[in-house]
């Protein structure tokens, strides 16, 4: 099992990176009959978008308390970051409602 500690997923965004990266290439490689192919790597390309913004606005904050070192991580998003994640929500948006509307 130590082969698999490279995709260590302990956060929820990056589990949302890594559907969207299995989302795009199944689009590209596989033939599905029941979606449009050009939907689901659109919905995939959504995914990556939020997973990369939420990426870039991991950060570590660290403080001197009690005689040591605390650190954390937190979620500070820039105007980048912002901007992705805004574009991500969208590509969702429009190509979750195209998916669900051709499955109708």
């Amino acid at each position: 099992m130590s082969e698999w500690k490279i995709i260590n997923i302990n956060t929820w965004w990056k589990a949302v990176l890594m559907l969207g990266i299995l989302a795009a290439i199944g689009a590209t490689l596989f033939d599905i009959k029941f979606i449009e192919s050009k939907h689901l790597f659109g919905f995939g390309l959504g995914l990556i978008f939020i997973g990369i913004a939420f990426w870039m606005a991991w950060k570590t904050a660290s403080t001197i308390a009690y005689g040591g070192i605390l650190s954390t991580k937190i979620v500070k998003h820039n105007f980048v970051s912002i901007l992705i994640l805004i574009i991500g929500i969208g590509l969702i948006g429009l190509f979750g409602f195209l998916i669900v509307r051709g499955l109708v």
